[in-house]
C-alpha cells in the first residue's frame, strides 16, 4: 500500500503576524517576501525583525511540534494513528534544532459495538474480527461458509497441473523446446480455470445479496467511511444512552502502555 503523507515542508515554514493577518512568508530573489502583502524584507531586516517582534512569527504544521516541545518539554506525546504518523515525519526537524524528541505513545482506540449488531454477526456466523477484512473478503467468506455448492477448484486444478506435468515429459522426450510451449499452454489452461473460479463466486454471491447488505451495514456501523468510529461518531450519542458509565467503561477498559485495539460490547 502506498504511504500517505502526512505532512509537507516548504522551505520556510513559518507565518507572519500583525494587524490580525497570518501570512506565508516566502524567499523570493533572495529577499522574504510577506504573501497576499506588500511587505518585502532584506534579511538583515528580517532578522532584526525576529529579534524585536519574536511573536510577529508562526510556525506551520511542521516547525509546530518542536515549537510545543521548546516551550513545554514532554517526555512523551500521546496521540492517535493519525498523529503519530504525521510525528514520526518529523524526527529530523528535531535533530536539526537540537530539540528533545518526546517518546511516542499510541493512545487507546476503542470499537462500540451495540447488542443489535452483535447479534446480527451471529445470525450471520461471522465473528467481530472478521469485520476487520475489506468488506469483498467478509462477502466471499460468508458465502463459502454458507453456500452447499463446490466453489473452489482446488483439486481440478492440482489435477490439470499433473496432467500438464506427464504432457510436458512426453513433449520434452521429443523435442526440448517443446518444454516452453507446453509450459506456456499449462499457464493459459490454468488461468481460464482461475477465470471460471470466479464466475462461480460471482453467481453465488447473487443468491446472498440480502446478507451482503447485512454485512455493508455493519461494516459501515464499525468502520464508519473506512475509518475508525472515534472519527466520526460523537460522543454525546453514547453518553445520552448510557450516562457517566460509558466513561467509567471506557476508563476501565483502556490498557494504558499496551496499545492494544479495544472491543466494547453491550452486553443483552
Amino acid at each position: 500500500a502506498e504511504y500517505k503523507i502526512q505532512a509537507a515542508g516548504r522551505e520556510t515554514n513559518l507565518f507572519y503576524l500583525k494587524d490580525d493577518s497570518r501570512e506565508r512568508i516566502e524567499k523570493v530573489n533572495g529577499q522574504w517576501s510577506i504573501v497576499n502583502s506588500n511587505l518585502v524584507f532584506e534579511e538583515e531586516e528580517m532578522l532584526k525583525e525576529l529579534e524585536n517582534y519574536p511573536d510577529r512569527f508562526s510556525p506551520n504544521v511542521i516547525l509546530r511540534p518542536v515549537f510545543q516541545e521548546l516551550i513545554l518539554p514532554n517526555i512523551a506525546f500521546i496521540g492517535g494513528g493519525g498523529e503519530l504518523a504525521y510525528w514520526l515525519e518529523l524526527k529530523n526537524v528535531f535533530e536539526a534544532v537540537g530539540v528533545p524528541y518526546p517518546v511516542l505513545i499510541l493512545r487507546n482506540s476503542f470499537m462500540l459495538v451495540n447488542k443489535e449488531a452483535a447479534q446480527k454477526m451471529a445470525s450471520l456466523h461471522l465473528s467481530i474480527t472478521d469485520f476487520f477484512k475489506p468488506t469483498h473478503e467478509i462477502v466471499q467468506q460468508l458465502v463459502k461458509q454458507s453456500s452447499q455448492l463446490q466453489l473452489e477448484l482446488t483439486e481440478e486444478k492440482k489435477s490439470l497441473a499433473a496432467l500438464y506435468d506427464k504432457i510436458q515429459k512426453a513433449a520434452a522426450a521429443i523435442d526440448i523446446t517443446l518444454q516452453q510451449h507446453t509450459e506456456a499452454l499449462y499457464t493459459r489452461a490454468n488461468k481460464k480455470i482461475e477465470q471460471l473460479e470466479k464466475k462461480m463466486m460471482l453467481a453465488e454471491k447473487k443468491k446472498f445479496e440480502a446478507q451482503q447488505r447485512q454485512v455493508e451495514k455493519l461494516k459501515d456501523l464499525l468502520f464508519p467511511k473506512n475509518g475508525l468510529q472515534e472519527r466520526v461518531d460523537n460522543l454525546l450519542p453514547y453518553y445520552a444512552k448510557y450516562g457517566k458509565t460509558f466513561i467509567e467503561d471506557l476508563y476501565e477498559n483502556s490498557l494504558g502502555l499496551q496499545q492494544e485495539f479495544s472491543i466494547l460490547t453491550e452486553s443483552a
